[in-house]
């Protein structure tokens, strides 16, 4: 009886230890993908600046270094291009890019300017040359540039009798916002925007290879959580459906196809819910993928686009 009763105890105490080694590995694995998540959710709110040499004035076009400061003291920094009118196109680029980005903000920099547009191209927070350490994905950068069209509209006031805005990618959903929010905006172009940011985020991992796509699909609620909580904003409002009713400018649409971060079925609706109160809203959809129909359909994208703007800018 007293062996039978050690071997129970040995085998109780062994349990025990198994028991204890499974939750130290349960916790440790859960550890390093909350760590994990943090990781992320830092990193993409605090996104690599691109920054390169060129300027304006490599396309031919005079500009002046221009700098507007936030609502919370941050120096954004900018270009103004003027063409000598009294209409000015603000161009916004997206996520990670900047005034510098040459694949679409070069070119259309370009193109508004040889059509006679004055141009403003500024670098968003956290981006380019502009300070901050954080980016809101879309939302305070909101606020930025209705503090850009004031000063436009404060130090430039005889080119900014018509203001049109452009935006690619994150621009665009900001273009979207701004153009809900800010009544002296004429006309806009939203070139891929973002719909809805947390299936665009997700689409973002999907570029990803690997274990380590895995493991942050695994982990992504807890990504979007954690970087709410870091920028301080309501992942809601960085949906695109509920700015659609308070649009009422003329305002066009670029989709791609090819688009791997942004559903084309998420953009017609969007448009859909957009058109059913505005007629004056235009959807292009090409073949092409993000942000690429101005570079794969240069001639046709002008065409377009400047015509869009002539139409409803003058």
């Amino acid at each position: 009886m007293v062996a039978d009763f050690n071997n129970g105890a040995i085998s109780l105490q062994g349990l025990f230890i198994v028991v204890g080694v499974v939750a130290s590995i349960i916790i440790a694995i859960i550890l390093f993908l909350v760590g994990l998540a943090r990781v992320a959710s830092y990193k993409m709110l605090s996104p690599p600046r691109l920054k390169k040499d060129w300027t304006p004035k490599d396309l031919g076009h005079d500009y002046e270094n221009v700098e507007v400061v936030t609502s919370d003291g941050y120096t954004l920094r900018g270009w103004f291009i003027d063409k000598g009118s009294d209409t000015t196109i603000v161009a916004i680029h997206g996520y990670t890019a900047s005034k510098y980005e040459e694949d679409y903000m070069k070119p259309v920099i370009d193109m508004l300017a040889r059509n006679g547009y004055n141009v403003v191209a500024f670098d968003f927070r956290a981006h380019g040359d502009s300070d901050g350490e954080m980016t809101t994905l879309g939302l305070k950068e909101v606020e930025d540039y209705m503090r850009i069209i004031d000063w436009l509209k404060s130090e430039k006031p005889d080119k900014a009798g018509k203001i049109g805005v452009i935006g690619y990618s994150m621009g665009g959903a900001v273009t979207i916002m701004l153009s809900a929010k800010d009544k002296r905006i004429n006309a806009a172009v939203a070139d891929s925007p973002y719909i809805d940011i947390r299936e665009s985020g997700r689409r973002w991992i999907m570029r990803l290879k690997g274990i380590m796509r895995s493991l942050l699909l695994l982990v992504y609620p807890l990504i979007v959580r954690f970087t709410a909580s870091k920028a301080r904003i309501n992942i809601d409002d960085l949906i695109m459906y509920k700015y659609a009713d308070n649009i009422k400018i003329p305002f066009m649409i670029i989709a791609g196809r090819n688009d791997d971060l942004v559903a084309l079925s998420e953009i017609k609706k969007f448009y859909n819910k957009l058109r059913r109160n505005n007629p004056k809203t235009i959807l292009w959809v090409t073949d092409s993928g993000h942000v690429r129909t101005i570079k794969d359909h240069p001639h046709e994208y002008e065409e377009k686009v400047i015509g869009f703007f002539k139409e409803y800018l003058g």
